[in-house]
């Protein structure tokens, strides 16, 4: 009986002892693992930030100094240097930003700060930058006179082509980052195309279906693979009418002369007259075209059809006034039309 005592104590003693051994390594373990480091661990630290991340030419940027691990930090005195420059005007006591104009392209910045802390401990930081850019251009496949020399102007239904010309530099640097290697996010009114967004997708087409006097906003973003480099370019691209202008024409060239009509006085009856078309998507021979004398059609010449020669004698006699109106539509796009009125007086 004794013997079985003695067994029944040891028995309880190690699971005793097995017991305690294992509470006490579960609360360690747990201590370990949850934790925190104090507040007074945290050294403080500090951290320049621009934006935008890369500047422009001729653009303000602002310079911030960000302050960590550290409380009443307002406190702070901040001295700038802009290319080893005191500028005294941005420096002192809660001063954490620092802003100024940027220069020409490929004009190199190095900006430091340092600041003296509540504690009297000194921090610095500085952060190098390159002015770089990004040249937007769009063309619209829209239609005009071969003497035309201004932008052509997309209409409803025109496929409009944007292209980028990056002049990107390593921050700090005069070392040009090859267009092949950055990335090209594009917006369009302010919606992300992610198809026509990547790397070495320098340009971007669409096709207009707004209707004119709506504009469409586009925004390309322009970064490094690594993103030490970021800037962002807009663009705002019109909608607009087809339009005609009317003109005298040679008749023995068919070419017009002398400036647009609108208002006119003649004592001609006889008279030739050639339509020019502005930003319509078919050529000026795919449209269909109707001439109008006082609202009443009259045939203009028929493989060119926006020649017309008038005799307005078969019309009227004697001193008349006459509204010669002249429409171009293109059969594909029943919305893209336009006219051209001019008031006529023969004396």
């Amino acid at each position: 009986m004794k013997k079985q005592n003695n067994k029944n104590k040891i028995i309880y003693y190690f699971v005793f002892f097995l017991v305690a051994y294992f509470l006490l390594f579960t609360a360690t373990t747990a201590n370990a693992q949850f934790e925190l480091p104090s507040i007074g661990s945290i050294k403080p630290a500090i951290i320049l930030n621009s934006d935008p991340a890369t500047p422009l030419p001729n653009s303000t940027i602002n310079i911030t100094a960000n302050l960590s691990g550290i409380t009443g930090a307002g406190d702070s005195s901040y001295a700038w240097f802009l290319n080893g420059i005191r500028q005294t005007n941005a420096s002192g006591v809660n001063k954490k930003t620092f802003t100024f104009r940027t220069g020409a392209i490929g004009t190199i910045y190095r900006v430091n700060v340092s600041v003296t802390i509540p504690s009297g401990e000194n921090l610095s930081d500085a952060i190098n930058l390159t002015v770089s850019d990004v040249d937007l251009t769009w063309a619209a496949n829209s239609d005009a006179p071969i003497f035309y020399r201004a932008k052509l102007m997309p209409t409803q239904n025109s496929l409009v082509t944007i292209s980028a010309l990056p002049f990107i530099y390593r921050p700090g640097t005069k070392s040009l980052v090859s267009s092949n290697n950055l990335i090209y996010n594009w917006k369009i009114d302010g919606k992300m195309d992610s198809e026509k967004s990547g790397i070495n997708k320098s340009s971007y087409a669409f096709r207009v279906d707004n209707f004119p006097g709506n504009a469409y906003d586009i925004r390309l973003e322009v970064k490094t693979t690594d993103g030490a480099v970021s800037l962002s370019k807009d663009t705002i691209i019109p909608v607009i009418k087809p339009q005609i202008l009317l003109y005298f024409s040679d008749p023995k060239t068919n070419l017009p002369f002398g400036i647009a009509l609108k208002n006119l006085t003649t004592g001609a009856v006889n008279i030739n007259f050639i339509a020019q078309t502005y930003f319509f998507t078919a050529p000026i021979k795919n449209l269909k075209w109707l001439w109008f004398i006082n609202n009443a059609e009259v045939d203009g010449k028929g493989n060119t059809p926006w020649l017309a020669t008038l005799d307005l004698a078969n019309y009227f006699s004697g001193a008349f006034s006459a509204q010669i109106k002249v429409t171009a539509q293109n059969p594909n796009n029943e919305l893209e039309i336009a006219e051209s009125i001019t008031n006529l007086e023969v004396k």
